[in-house]
């Protein structure tokens, strides 16, 4: 029987390693080069994002609990998407966000142009009833399509938290829907408040 190989100790790292960001913050194409589905601009958001971690802390305590070289499981992952598409997977991230607009019947008459229906993905998410558009938000996506053709909405950001894959996979509680800008750094302090004292 081959003898056990003995582990390998990394190292010490170097001042670039150092100075490696101990967050990993990333954004949809809608903070970048743009994207026609984007309801919200992850950009501006990511960057303030970055600066309440540092303010809480959370950078100095990753740095700390490392030990030397800053591993990529070690980070504190972000990602936040401008629609519902969720290109780059909130869903799996410690902490994340996706834009959301909500369709809303208003008074205003409808023509019956049926244009609500016809750009709808989802099966059944908007019918036209009695010459009003009726919603079934059990289906909807909140995706804006409709609402394209039809402006009648409410915009926000679905807040999600705690995913993440590796050996013990989990999909991230949404912890608000239709957030503000404001109640998303409230539900991020609460979170890396929480991350903090758990690791």
């Amino acid at each position: 029987m081959k003898p056990k190989e003995a582990l390998k100790i990394a190292p010490p790292p170097s001042p670039e390693e150092k100075a490696v960001s101990p967050y990993d913050i990333i954004i949809c194409r809608a903070g970048t080069t743009g994207c026609p589905h984007a309801i919200i601009n992850p950009k501006p958001i990511a960057e303030k994002i970055e600066a309440l971690l540092d303010k809480l802390g959370l950078g100095e305590h990753i740095k700390a609990k490392a030990k030397g070289k800053l591993l990529y499981h070690m980070k504190f992952k972000v990602a936040l998407a401008g629609c519902p598409n969720s290109c780059p997977q909130p869903q799996i991230k410690i902490f994340g966000i996706s834009g959301q607009a909500k369709p809303i019947a208003t008074d205003s008459p409808c023509v019956e142009c049926m244009k609500c229906v016809e750009i709808c993905k989802e099966d059944g998410a908007v019918q036209i009833i009695d010459a009003k558009p009726v919603f079934d938000y059990n289906l909807c996506v909140f995706c804006e399509d409709c609402a394209k053709v039809c402006r009648t909405e409410k915009k926000g950001a679905k807040v999600m938290a705690n995913g993440k894959l590796g050996r013990h996979p989990k999909i991230a509680n949404v912890l608000k829907e239709f957030a503000t800008e404001d109640e998303i750094y409230e539900v991020l302090k609460d979170v890396a408040e929480e991350y903090m004292n758990q690791k």
